[in-house]
């Protein structure tokens, strides 16, 4: 795996790329004017959220679980001392469709302890907390 990243033209400007894209990067407000792009810790709960959508959905279709719609949230605090390390994190999956519910929390619980590398760094420091809404309705 690698990743090049080159400063553009405006300060705090970055691009990333791998083979395939690239995404941009910038510095926060106290260092940017008018920033475009994603912060770096932005990117990170970026990773924790696309790397448990891909096992949720993964591990419900291996279920024979038909997902209509699927969306995923990811809140964070971070903490006030240098560095700003994520303090609390809140995933949100909103799922629709023919979907066990028992499917579906099977699937994430699957994807915290076992399949997210993303989730298995990050718990590390911060309190990581999923909740799911299941056709509408909210998890307990």
């Amino acid at each position: 795996m690698e990743i090049n990243i080159k400063k553009e033209e405006k300060a705090y400007h970055f691009t990333a790329k791998n083979k395939q894209v690239s995404v941009s990067m910038c510095g926060s407000e106290k260092l940017v004017d008018n920033p475009i792009g994603f912060r770096p810790t932005e990117l990170v709960l970026t990773g924790l959220g696309g790397c448990m959508s891909i096992d949720v959905l993964s591990i419900l279709e291996k279920s024979k679980q038909v997902v209509a719609s699927f969306d995923v949230k990811v809140n964070a605090t971070r903490r006030d001392e240098v560095p700003g390390l994520f303090k609390d994190i809140i995933i949100t999956i909103t799922v629709g469709g023919e979907v066990k519910e028992s499917k579906l929390q099977q699937a994430i619980r699957l994807s915290e302890e076992k399949y997210c590398t993303v989730y298995k760094i990050v718990e590390k420091t911060a309190n990581i907390k999923t909740v799911y809404i299941l056709n509408g309705v909210a998890s307990a």
